[in-house]
């Protein structure tokens, strides 16, 4: 998700902040000189916490107390989803259900989907805005590999996917997707539970 800000602008901000804290702390405190370099360290060293406990996993209660971000920043997806597939493959064509756990973190976005057939891995999640819109998404490139024991077997392949959010809502993931053995079709995903 820090993809989706400048990320220079990131930086001059934390370093503005880190600044600011670092003014106000000497100022309030009364400091000066090598105790104000040292108070300076001090905070610091607190800002450094604050912002690694943001980016392990406190963004998620900021975005449970201002649910607003979901929409002013990009949604949170953590969960368990239920997947619709529509495929196509030549002349034949069907449907398939699947499951998907996306993990979402401040850093990074995967998606791990699995059917009694196969099972995928995350090679790359990019998560986006609409340029004009600004209706959030995701562009989802895996690698599909059939599961020992299944009915039908699978060679492994890769695909590519372009999954909008739902208007109306951010439990629902909609898009179509593409693979190097020429199918092509739709995922239909619905949020089904927390992870």
């Amino acid at each position: 998700m820090i993809n989706l800000f400048p990320i220079t602008k990131v930086i001059s901000w934390v370093a503005g902040i880190y600044a600011v804290a670092v003014v106000l702390i000497s100022v309030l405190l009364g400091v000066s000189g090598v105790a104000s370099l040292e108070t300076a360290f001090k905070g610091v060293a607190v800002l450094n916490l604050v912002l690694l406990g943001l980016a392990i996993g406190g963004w998620r209660l900021v975005w449970r107390w201002l649910p607003k971000l979901n929409d002013w920043v990009f949604p949170d997806l953590n969960g368990k989803w239920m997947v619709e597939i529509h495929w196509n493959w030549g002349k034949n064509s069907g449907e398939k259900t699947a499951t998907a756990f996306i993990k979402q973190s401040l850093l990074k976005v995967s998606i791990e989907l699995s059917s009694d057939e196969s099972e995928s891995e995350t090679l790359m999640v990019v998560p986006h805005k609409d340029g004009q819109s600004s209706r959030p998404g995701l562009y989802y490139i895996y690698r599909n590999v059939g599961v020992s024991g299944a009915a039908k077997k699978q060679d492994p392949h890769i695909g590519a996917a372009i999954l909008k959010i739902g208007q109306e809502s951010n439990d629902l993931l909609r898009g179509n997707y593409f693979t190097d053995r020429s199918t092509n079709g739709q995922y239909t995903m619905r949020r089904a539970g927390e992870i």
